[in-house]
């Protein structure tokens, strides 16, 4: 079986911008076939060398760790060799915002490929990317899930809908990484859901347009400023308080923060335990190591420590 990318805008499009547009974008393609994997990656490059740099980066590092994971098909089975396809759409591109949208499929034997949608969006001009939890605050994350949630029940509950309600709770539930896939219009909130992640495999990806209005209440003051998963208000000890000087830091502690909350959301207990307690020592370590340097120290010995724990809660996920 080969590789299907759910359809979106032709590529040829990206290249022509509209007369708004503030970035030109073309396409870079990065195009291997091998016995064992083949890649058909495209992303846009805009002459902003941050969002250059961002998005290469990332593109770059998912045709890696691909080819990591791709490294023992011997590429003779039946299923063929394993395939990753990124495309992509620039969802907005004006003198507020540029923001794409890609569709990342990859197949590994089985009745069909894996899609999910990564979505990046940068404040222009000088293209610094923007997370959800960095525009909008906790009480906002529960407004998205209220309108999101009676959004998806609309459109695919009913006679000839394919939904469950139980199921758009929980995809649709008030939880940052539910709305991860996300582009920020000028009127509203456009979010991705991959398949499986609010409706069976066969529904196909779904699509939440939230109106802004009702969400501009909740939006915070300042995009740039560094948003972990605690307030920062109220950050009282060192350690916190380094986090909350450094954006990149921030959002390590979210994603930190993020993948404990995953790996202990199942029902069993006895597995959560092992993974509690390394969160507590780990949390600990923070004090022990880092509370004791501030500035620049701080950040970097911080930085080390949440990079490791974070490799530790996703490993073998």
């Amino acid at each position: 079986m080969r590789l299907a990318l759910v359809p979106i805008i032709a590529l040829a499009a990206a290249f022509a911008t509209p007369a708004f547009a503030r970035l030109p974008v073309k396409t870079v393609k990065i195009a291997e076939k091998h016995r064992q994997y083949e890649v058909d990656v495209a992303y846009p490059r805009t002459g902003n060398k941050i969002i250059d740099e961002d998005i290469a980066g990332w593109a770059k590092l998912q045709v890696a760790a691909f080819e990591d994971d791709a490294a023992g098909n011997d590429g003779d089975s039946a299923s063929g060799p394993y395939q990753l396809g990124i495309d992509f759409q620039v969802a907005r591109n004006d003198d507020k915002m540029f923001a794409v949208l890609f569709t990342y499929s990859t197949y590994e034997g089985g009745a069909h490929p894996n899609t999910v949608f990564q979505t990046m969006n940068f404040l222009m001009p000088d293209g610094w990317q923007v997370y959800l939890p960095e525009i909008f605050t906790e009480a906002g994350l529960k407004k998205i899930s209220k309108l999101a949630t009676a959004d998806l029940d609309k459109q695919l509950i009913g006679p000839d809908g394919m939904g469950d309600k139980d199921w758009i709770a929980r995809g649709a539930g008030p939880e940052w990484d539910n709305f991860g896939a996300f582009v920020l219009l000028p009127d509203a909130l456009d979010i991705q859901y991959a398949p499986y992640n609010v409706a069976p495999y066969a529904a196909g990806g779904q699509e939440t347009k939230i109106p802004l209005a009702p969400l501009k209440p909740f939006m915070r003051v300042d995009w740039r400023a560094p948003q972990p998963s605690f307030d920062c208000a109220k950050a009282s000890t060192v350690v916190e308080k380094t986090i909350c000087s450094d954006a990149n830091l921030a959002r390590q502690d979210r994603n930190v923060a993020e993948a404990y909350r995953q790996k202990t959301s199942g029902s069993d207990e006895t597995a959560k335990k092992p993974i509690r307690d390394a969160q507590r020592a780990w949390l600990a370590s923070r004090t022990t190591h880092c509370g004791a340097k501030t500035g620049a120290a701080g950040v970097a010995c911080l930085t080390t420590l949440y990079n490791a724990r974070l490799t530790a809660l996703t490993a073998a996920r």
